[in-house]
């Protein structure tokens, strides 16, 4: 109820903003809960209000928006996100013969720069882009399996610094277009005046290129792009002047993607590809532990507990790997004259492949001894379904244009396979007899091997409907 009621006043601001002088007004609301389930849960909304005003070569536009997005996962500890944020943007345009230029400003605060250049006729067109500031990437709270009152949820906040560039060029000839484009973006690691934060270290490189062609009565459009990214993580304590690392978490990860699209009046069909790599590596220097409960602890607290527990670390080393194939098309009618109907209906084929390995060594240290408990667990995921969307719009053209859009999307899953196989799970030796002694970790006889761990994925079709994959939109724009 509390959505729809944002939805409607959102809308509603939009119509009574439009009785000003403007040339171009957008409201904009939308959904999609992607995973509600008992151990796992994804979705996000957000809404949207924008605004131009275009004078001559001018163009000044400002916008606000308000999004929300949640996540949870639990498996023996649990651990949550959530980033809401209302936030306001403004921008200048300026348009010349050879030049062009856009300056916006975000209340995060981020500030982005583009200047491009180009001949009069426009077919060749290189930009270039810069922007710097901070983006709130919103709160993970760390829920122990065993809550006390001495240890409860620990609530972490996290702020990324970024500085961002682009370049990119643009050839148009006949019926080609050709665009090439490298970004790359840096964050800095930045200490708030806060108990718990996360703060972040990384370099992403993102290359692509993309091809168009104008036949008579249709256009194809080809696209490649490469992501590589390298980051480091870490969960800092802060108490008064002394700061200590509970969580290094070095992370490198490669995106490939293809794409291709085609368009003939009122068809239009598109395939695209997906490979992620990712990899987690631990660290096996002393401090450097993936993740470290004891240090995210205060002094009193500490005090408290077993020493067993406080010595608790864990180090893991995970390797990602998925492959994902979406493919598919739509149809779209123009009914009407005055009042132009324009339903569209969508069918898109997914399927989805991926593999999660994952090593942890638990080390426990009692007095000058090291005990290490080693677990190896193996996750897969697959899945093959359908997308089925429906969107209709209704325009009114004129001096004062209208345009009412609703859309629904849904995932019907033919077929999903998850399976948790822990393939070595170790047993827990005893202590150890000398200083820094380590002690491998042997297979247990009683060991869970192939353990199938479907859970909250098994059942009908009419679980998984609405509560999962299910998306909604909802707009209104208007033209003067």
């Amino acid at each position: 109820m509390k959505s729809t009621n944002k939805i409607f006043l959102a809308l509603g601001f939009a119509v009574n903003a439009a009785l000003a002088v403007s040339n171009s007004r957008l409201a904009d609301c939308g959904g999609l809960f992607l995973l509600h389930l008992s151990d796992k849960q994804f979705s996000t909304k957000s809404c949207s209000i924008k605004d131009s005003l275009t004078v001559d070569n001018y163009k000044v536009y400002g916008s606000f928006e308000h999004f929300a997005i949640q996540g949870r996962y639990t498996d023996e500890w649990s651990i949550k996100g959530k980033n809401t944020q209302n936030i306001v943007t403004a921008g200048f345009e300026g348009n010349y013969k050879y030049l062009s230029f856009d300056v916006n400003v975000s209340s995060y605060p981020f500030v982005k720069a583009t200047l491009s250049a180009h001949p009069k006729d426009s077919l060749f067109k290189v930009n270039a882009s810069f922007a710097g500031g901070s983006i709130d990437l919103g709160n993970m709270r760390w829920i122990p399996d065993q809550k006390t009152e001495m240890v409860g949820t620990i609530s972490v906040d996290w702020v990324s610094h970024i500085f961002y560039g682009n370049l990119s060029a643009e050839y148009n000839i006949a019926a080609h277009h050709i665009n090439l484009s490298g970004t790359y973006l840096k964050t800095s690691p930045h200490n708030p005046d806060k108990e718990y934060y996360v703060r972040d270290s990384a370099g992403v490189l993102i290359l692509s290129a993309n091809y168009g062609h104008d036949f008579s009565k249709s256009r194809l459009d080809a696209s490649y792009t490469f992501a590589n990214a390298s980051a480091t993580l870490y969960g800092i304590y802060h108490n008064e002047e002394s700061r200590k690392r509970f969580m290094y978490m070095p992370l490198d990860a490669t995106l490939h993607s293809l794409y291709t699209k085609w368009e003939r009046e009122q068809v239009r069909t598109h395939l695209e590809y997906f490979y992620l790599a990712g990899r987690l590596s631990s660290n096996p220097n002393r401090f450097y532990e993936t993740l470290a409960p004891n240090r995210a602890l205060p002094a009193s607290v500490i005090k408290g507990l077993s020493f067993a527990f406080l010595q608790k670390t864990f180090r893991v080393d995970a390797d990602l790997s998925t492959q994902a194939i979406l493919g598919g098309g739509t149809y779209r009618w123009n009914l009407g004259k005055r009042y132009i109907f324009t339903p569209n209906v969508g069918l898109d084929f997914f399927g989805i492949k991926g593999d999660l390995d994952i090593d942890k060594k638990t080390e426990t240290t009692r007095l000058a001894t090291v005990n290490t408990y080693k677990e190896k667990t193996f996750r897969e995921l697959s899945a093959i379904g359908t997308i089925l969307s429906l969107e209709c719009e209704i325009r009114k053209e004129g001096p004062v244009s209208l345009a009412f859009v609703y859309g629904i999307s849904q995932i019907v899953p033919f077929y999903i396979d998850y399976k948790d196989q822990n393939s070595n799970k170790g047993v827990e030796p005893g202590d150890g007899t000398g200083p820094s002694q380590q002690h491998g970790s042997g297979t247990q006889s009683g060991t869970q091997g192939d353990k199938d761990k479907a859970g909250s994925l098994e059942g009908g079709l009419s679980d998984l409907l609405f509560r999962n994959g299910f998306a909604t939109h909802l707009g209104l724009s208007i033209k003067f």
